[in-house]
């Protein structure tokens, strides 16, 4: 059973709400913006990675508006609410990750357009990428400062990089004309 909660003890799903809120529009506005000038190639992809960030970020949306009413009923176990939460968080997490993949295709699209296939082309979704890593790195670290290598076994945050990783491979391949991102 769920005990009153002291202020330490709240849930933090209003500002995950508006946050996944906030991503929603910005998805949407993402999208109504590429197909107004769209890349010679690319589209299709950062489409589909945008379109399934948006369901991820609705889900998130939804899931902590389902924690937070569960977290009022004096029935309900705070192990069930976490559950929820936690559902939330790796929704969240996938459907950002989705958002920077689609980032580091579409950067490297236009740059493809624009100034043809050099280094810098290629460069910009690499360095891209490595930024967001660093800056999981450092959130590891500080999150789970004291536990360890905790930091480094983050199963959630693991799996989004190996997803970006997997996409800057695909980003290369591209570079170098074995596939074609659509």
């Amino acid at each position: 059973m769920i005990k009153m909660e002291t202020k330490e003890e709240k849930l933090n799903v209003r500002d995950w709400i508006t946050l996944s809120t906030v991503m929603i529009g910005a998805v949407l506005t993402i999208l109504a913006l590429i197909w107004q000038n769209v890349p010679s190639n690319g589209i299709v992809t950062v489409t589909f990675l945008l379109s399934l960030a948006f369901i991820f970020f609705v889900n998130s949306v939804s899931t902590n508006s389902k924690a937070k009413f569960e977290s009022k009923l004096k029935s309900v176990e705070r192990k069930k609410v976490n559950q929820f939460v936690s559902f939330a968080e790796y929704s969240f997490g996938l459907g950002f990750t989705f958002v920077i993949i689609a980032f580091a295709f579409l950067g490297y699209k236009y740059l493809l357009d624009f100034v043809g296939q050099n280094i810098l082309t290629l460069l910009l979704p690499i360095v891209f990428l490595l930024t967001a890593w660093i800056i999981i790195v450092i959130y590891n670290i500080i999150n789970y400062s004291g536990k360890g290598f905790k930091s480094f076994r983050s199963l959630k945050r693991s799996i989004w990089m190996i997803l970006e990783l997997i996409a800057l491979g695909f980003i290369v391949l591209d570079f170098f004309g074995i596939i074609i991102i659509p």
